[in-house]
């Protein structure tokens, strides 16, 4: 058993190896959420450059760019500014995939120092989450579906341990998923019975009324989630 104090040394020399991580950042901007529990909340994005999945219809063309270059000291000072400037606003960490490497753990101890500041992680479902840190550090955990290519990629150790009322899981379909999404359903309530699940329509794909008669049809237990973002500034706009 560790002592106390070897306990303390322990997370001081974490907080020290995090000190020296530079993040690779695409971009970062005020917004409006587009989608799932948040849509429609004002929220700081930042989005982590890099992902390991290469989905067919991934609309963050510019994923692997690398604009900006920020140490975790920095980014924890952007942070506390944003929360000064706009205290409503909550932080999204987005990509590519914010928890690639060990960005995970910088997540985890970003939002412990902040603790009066709300943050969401979009992760793209394909890694195990290890670190829940407190309830101010909440999970949108996507499931992919056969379309997107990726439908293999799934880390389903996760359902049981997402947080009913803190993590959802999303799911982005086009018609011809439709037939396995209830299956992908009925697995995550039999784990997880209380967790979320958002259907979101692939863009093009299929129509919202379908989806919706699909989910009612079908009596499931899930949400629809619209692309606020889309519907506001368009299908092509960048930075919003």
């Amino acid at each position: 058993m560790k002592t106390p104090y070897l306990v303390i040394l322990i997370a001081r020399e974490a907080i020290l190896l995090m000190s020296e991580i530079t993040f690779k950042i695409v971009e970062r901007f005020f917004t409006l959420s587009g989608e799932a529990p948040t849509a429609g909340q004002p929220m700081y994005l930042i989005r982590f450059s890099g992902c390991n999945l290469n989905c067919s219809y991934c609309d963050t063309s510019n994923r692997n760019e690398i604009n900006e270059q920020l140490t975790f000291t920095q980014l924890s000072d952007e942070i506390a500014k944003v929360q000064k400037e706009y205290p409503g606003a909550f932080i999204l960490f987005t990509g590519g995939e914010p928890l690639l490497n060990e960005r995970m753990q910088a997540i985890s101890q970003l939002a412990a120092k902040h603790c009066d500041t709300l943050f969401y992680v979009e992760t793209n479902g394909s890694i195990f989450i290890q670190d829940y840190g407190k309830g101010n550090l909440r999970y949108v955990v996507d499931w992919k579906t056969t379309s997107s290519g990726e439908g293999e990629s799934f880390c389903t150790a996760n359902i049981k341990k997402l947080r009913a009322g803190l993590d959802c899981i999303k799911i982005v379909v086009d018609k011809n998923d439709l037939s396995h999404v209830i299956s992908m359903i009925d697995k995550i309530k039999k784990y997880n019975a209380g967790l979320d699940i958002y259907l979101s329509p692939q863009t093009g794909k299929i129509e919202l009324k379908d989806l919706a008669s699909f989910i009612t049809d079908n009596r499931l237990d899930s949400r629809l989630s619209l692309q606020l973002h889309k519907i506001i500034w368009g299908l092509d706009a960048t930075g919003v």
